[in-house]
């Protein structure tokens, strides 16, 4: 993108920095005309632009910032018996359910543009903002050799208000949006009903049964994960497996280590889980183990930038595995 100071902020420079920095098109004119207005030249758009939480998401705030190749491992628990499972899912739901209450773009997105009181102007550009989902999506599978349309049943974990949901219905011929929120799930069933998807099914993820699909062939989750405990984790992902079916692909996002970061169960309970949105990382051994367990192959692994803010103190993975047994 030029970076000409005083220069002309025109029509085609916001739709051209949009494709350069955040990997699409502005989502209307209006969003064009109001670029033009709020910035006065290339420079000042610019720096607009690259210091939005979307730039963040896509590239991190220093994306060539990783820790180190000596970084030290971390005590993390990661299994838990049937009724310590239900206790702490029930307390992540009760969270979730909460934020879905009062805040559920902005529990999704945390941008101040997405709270309840701006989301009627910005509600355009928060479901535009999936299309980038959609293109990790497109572009992994490509890597694997796959393409969307081998697949008939995609699960969509952690849908939230079916900001990737929609997305993901226009590529794949069924689609399962799963939450452990009801407020959330409420607004996702209206917005794909609005969109007129009628091979759209969601349903409620419930702390007895945090995997609720039996069998599906595409699987995928971004920015949700990272939320739950470990061994609430290990759980989604351990039934995840088994429901894939043979050439089946799961593509998911996971933070893979924390500074500072450990995991014990006794201490975590003692404490108030779910008062507050969590972050959790699981050792990437942990995961290339459970799912080499369930007959699945690692076909791609990338780190991601996921965890703003933290660069060369978090690491996540994107993680894609086919099932081939």
């Amino acid at each position: 993108m030029p970076n000409d100071a005083g220069a002309t902020l025109t029509r085609e420079a916001v739709i051209l920095g949009y494709r350069m920095l955040l990997g699409r098109d502005p989502e209307s004119e209006d969003v064009i005309a109001h670029a033009q207005a709020a910035w006065p030249d290339l420079q000042t758009f610019g720096k607009a632009l690259a210091g939005c939480a979307e730039f963040g998401l896509r590239h991190g705030s220093n994306p060539h910032a990783l820790p180190p190749l000596d970084a030290p491992t971390h005590h993390i628990e990661t299994e838990a018996d049937a009724a310590t499972l239900a206790l702490m899912a029930a307390k992540t739901g009760a969270y979730w359910t909460r934020a879905g209450e009062t805040a559920p773009h902005w529990s999704v997105l945390t941008e101040e543009r997405f709270l309840p009181q701006n989301i009627a102007d910005n509600l355009q550009a928060f479901y535009a903002a999936g299309a980038w989902d959609a293109q990790v999506v497109e572009a992994t599978l490509a890597r694997i050799g796959r393409r969307a349309e081998e697949f008939h049943h995609c699960v969509d974990y952690g849908c939230g208000v079916g900001r990737v949901t929609l997305q993901l219905a226009r590529r794949f011929p069924q689609v399962t949006g799963l939450d452990i929120s009801p407020p959330h799930l409420h607004l996702a069933r209206e917005t794909c009903r609005a969109a007129g998807f009628t091979h759209v099914t969601l349903a409620q993820v419930m702390p007895e049964r945090l995997m609720p699909v039996e069998s599906c062939d595409f699987w995928y989750s971004r920015i949700v994960l990272q939320h739950c405990p470990p061994p609430v984790t290990m759980n989604i992902l351990r039934n995840t497996f088994r429901a894939l079916t043979p050439g089946g692909v799961a593509i998911f996002q996971l933070p893979v280590w924390m500074q500072g970061y450990g995991f014990q169960l006794a201490p975590y309970l003692a404490g108030a889980p779910g008062a507050e949105m969590e972050m959790h990382a699981i050792p990437q051994r942990m995961i290339l183990e459970l799912a080499d367990w369930q007959g699945l192959v690692l076909r791609d692994l990338r780190e991601d930038s996921f965890l703003l803010g933290r660069p060369g103190a978090a690491l996540s993975n994107t993680f894609a595995f086919e099932k081939v047994r």
